[in-house]
């Protein structure tokens, strides 16, 4: 069987880095690491052919190709999967639907004219799968409940990439988390259980990446990477010596919970196995609010304290934060704008509240009569309001939103930040040796020094950064040019979220 992969396009989201794609010369950011996955389920006899719909187009000779087409994605991707769906069943293709969007619509990827819609893990579905597919079955939703054991899990057919066109690659050491946050969805995709692979599975994995001419970053798409911590202390053992006997080749980065902060020998291990990046669920400092939404685990924590710990390890912290909650009180941008001030976070990703299907808030304000349609254009990309009737006026909440992002990504504010950020960071245990850097990576330097240093107005803030850097901590200079290629997205996001959520307030015409 010839088989079209197929992962549809997004519009602009937090982490499309639209600008960053532009200067460093890559297609996309990450690889389509499911598809990946299901690709080493099936029969090897079959033939595959990936197409990555952020940067390409399904061609004629592919549509020629295709006996069957594989189509998922998440919710901010489902116009691309309904559009492929139809696509597909015009052409007269077979079309088989999963991943995140399927798994909360599986009845709208069925009128839409999907053949087979999958709602469960590839690994549990792939023989019900195959049975369907050998006897012609349409119409149907394959579910199971059942949670794969990731230690049978395959190794993703990276072979299929273009590994140049990316930014970054993927890799998946566990699935599910232990905590269950009353917004979230991974527990119920995924389980609390944590199911994690071993060591020589993800080491099998760097290892083709390297062979296919790897050498840069990374990324653990776990949704909690200390969900079992043991075996979080195992892995990184073993990267370390991995990496070691490489030469260094690889950085990494993941999603972890605040609970890493009280892990001490997790960090140092983190730092030596240059795993040195990290998403935290920081929410937000509201205590009343945390309480209510079930983050346990950050009520338990010295929030300040663990990210100054996490940062003094070595590792940079992304902070994952909301506004919106139940019983919120007026300031809530203000808020975490002091909370990345005072514990120099520069990237913070703030998003407003969002019910999603299936999830305890989504139960609880269903029996509440609270919900309200969904904006499936807008939803998972910052830029949806709130699904649901808040407990304060929706345009507060909008304006505070917005003065979150114009803020905290204003270009002096950020630089200050992330200045501060990399002069608390310890030396890195064992530096990497000296790479040649790309052409890319030069022609990227020179345009951030010429913009951040002659164009823009923060240019005093730059030059202060740099040579501070230069002279107190060179190691991390790399991280600075980093952070100035990173702002460079943040400066236009933070206007699209403004126009963006502005013109669908208006369109409601709520009073103020």
């Amino acid at each position: 069987m010839n088989v079209l992969l197929i992962n549809p396009s997004y519009p602009q989201t937090f982490w499309s880095f639209n600008k960053v794609l532009k200067l460093t010369g890559k297609k996309a950011l990450l690889p389509p690491l499911g598809l990946l996955t299901v690709a080493a389920l099936l029969p090897q006899t079959w033939n595959f052919r990936l197409l990555d719909l952020v940067f390409n187009r399904i061609s004629e000779k592919d549509w020629e190709f295709a006996d069957l087409l594989i189509v998922t994605g998440m919710a901010v991707q489902h116009k691309g999967i309904l559009e492929t769906i139809r696509e597909g069943k015009r052409r007269g293709k077979i079309v088989l639907v999963g991943g995140p969007w399927a798994f909360h619509f599986p009845e709208d990827a069925l009128q839409t004219g999907a053949d087979l819609v999958v709602v469960g893990e590839a690994e549990t579905t792939v023989s019900e799968i195959l049975e369907c597919l050998e006897q012609g079955v349409s119409g149907k939703i394959i579910r199971s409940n059942v949670m794969a054991d990731m230690e049978r899990s395959p190794t993703p057919r990276f072979d299929l990439l273009d590994v140049d066109s990316y930014v970054d690659m993927a890799v998946q050491f566990s699935r599910g988390c232990p905590f269950k946050c009353e917004f979230c969805d991974i527990t119920l995709m995924l389980g609390r259980k944590v199911r994690t692979k071993t060591p020589s599975q993800i080491l099998n994995e760097l290892n083709l990446l390297y062979e296919l001419g790897w050498r840069r970053t990374v990324f653990f798409v776990d949704d909690n990477f200390i969900g079992h911590v043991m075996s979080a202390k195992h892995l990184l053992t073993e990267l370390i010596a991995w990496n070691d006997s490489h030469g260094s080749p690889m950085e990494f980065y993941t999603q972890a919970s605040v609970n890493l902060a009280s892990h001490e020998q997790v960090l140092d291990l983190m730092s030596k196995a240059s795993l040195n990046r990290v998403f935290l669920g920081i929410e937000t400092p509201d205590e009343d609010s945390l309480r209510l939404t079930g983050k346990k685990q950050n009520v338990a924590a010295d929030l300040d304290q663990a990210c100054r710990q996490i940062n003094e390890a070595g590792i940079e912290i992304i902070a994952g934060c909301i506004i919106g909650f139940d019983n919120e009180k007026q300031g809530a941008d203000q808020r975490l704008i002091e909370f990345a001030s005072r514990n120099r976070i520069p990237e913070m990703f703030g998003t407003l509240l969002q019910a999603g299907p299936g999830t305890e808030l989504w139960q609880r304000l269903e029996r509440e009569d609270r919900l309200t349609s969904s904006d499936y254009e807008h939803l998972s990309n910052q830029t949806a309001l709130i699904n649901f009737t808040p407990t304060r006026p929706l345009k507060q909440i909008v304006d505070e939103f917005i003065n979150f992002y114009d803020t905290l990504y204003d270009r002096k504010f950020f630089l200050e930040r992330a200045l501060q950020c990399l002069m608390i960071m310890r030396v890195p245990p064992k530096p990497r040796p000296f790479q040649m850097p790309y052409m890319f990576e030069v022609k990227t330097v020179l345009t951030m020094m010429f913009r951040h240093g002659i164009l823009y107005s923060s240019r005093w803030v730059f030059w202060k950064g740099l040579f501070t850097l230069l002279l107190k901590n060179p190691a991390r200079l790399k991280n600075f040019f980093t952070y100035c290629v990173r702002l460079e997205h943040y400066s236009e996001y933070s206007a699209t979220i403004g126009r963006v959520l502005r013109e669908q307030l208006g369109a409601l015409d709520e009073p103020a």
